[in-house]
């Protein structure tokens, strides 16, 4: 997911006579290692922060900082409580597009009638919970004949989720969806699907962005994934920077569409970029 955001800023700092320095805490859970980071850019008076948030709150007095130093920064993918503007914009996911996007492909491999259970919900992330109110939503507008038949409370990892996953299959032999509204509840879904060999019966939808997923789309023991163009989101926070520096005005909140991938467009150029790890200029 963040090779592709760093991709797109290294695309736009080509084409922007900026310089990215590109960093990263080793595990997503690291808030200090984090904290440490944006530090760094206020101490080194660096042109411009472009950060992923990796907690609500804790992110926030250090944002304020940059700010106060007059650091145009730019949050991707998940928003602070920090209102945008001077010098702050947001870079965001659609989320409730994601969570129509996923019930109309639910409801498509269904045939509008049947089960499915909803994986990943967790109520620390904004976005999880939007994006499944949104299915949830979607679903019962569009697809009333297939019912929910599973949504625990989980941040677990993958390896809980495949447990989950395997009960969940167990306890409702006419599932014939699931949806994982994160990458961990992914993976956990896959493994428990193929040790039941139930690839093919009970078709997996994902959100998130991975490539051991997207290898599994063109396998087809994976229905598709519904990917958040972080690519994107670092071309237009790098561009939103230098704007900014040139004393241009600039929206204070964009949100981007994520877009449904699988077997019939994963290999158009315009997917491909949009999933690019290549981050190196050429």
């Amino acid at each position: 997911m963040w090779e592709a955001a760093h991709a797109g800023a290294e695309a736009a700092a080509g084409e922007t006579g900026l310089r990215v320095y590109w960093n990263a805490p080793t595990r997503e859970d690291d808030v200090e290692r984090q904290i440490t980071l944006v530090e760094k850019v206020i101490e080194d008076k660096d042109a411009g922060l472009v950060l992923a948030p990796t907690q609500y709150l804790a992110l926030v007095g250090p944002v304020r900082e940059a700010l106060s130093a007059h650091i145009p920064t730019v949050v991707i993918r998940s928003s602070l409580p920090i209102p945008s503007g001077q010098g702050l914009s947001y870079i965001l996911n659609n989320e409730n597009e994601m969570g129509r996007i996923a019930a109309m492909r639910i409801g498509k491999i269904l045939h509008g009638r049947g089960e499915v259970a909803i994986l990943g919900l967790d109520p620390d992330i904004t976005g999880v919970i939007i994006r499944s109110r949104a299915f949830e939503s979607a679903l019962a507008a569009n697809f009333p004949p297939i019912a929910i038949v599973e949504r625990p409370i989980s941040s677990s990892n993958a390896a809980e989720f495949q447990q989950v996953a395997q009960e969940t299959i167990s306890s409702h032999p006419g599932l014939g969806a699931i949806l994982a509204l994160n990458v961990a509840a992914a993976e956990g879904s896959w493994a428990a699907l193929s040790a039941s060999g139930k690839t093919s019966a009970i078709r997996l939808v994902a959100c998130g962005q991975e490539m051991d997923l997207m290898a599994r789309i063109r396998s087809g023991s994976l229905d598709s994934v519904i990917v958040e163009n972080t690519y994107e989101m670092g071309s237009r926070a790098v561009r939103l920077i230098a704007a900014r520096r040139r004393g241009q005005a600039v929206p204070d909140r964009i949100e981007l569409p994520p877009v449904l991938v699988d077997q019939t467009n994963i290999d158009r150029p315009e997917i491909q970029q949009m999933l690019s790890m290549d981050w190196r200029p050429h």
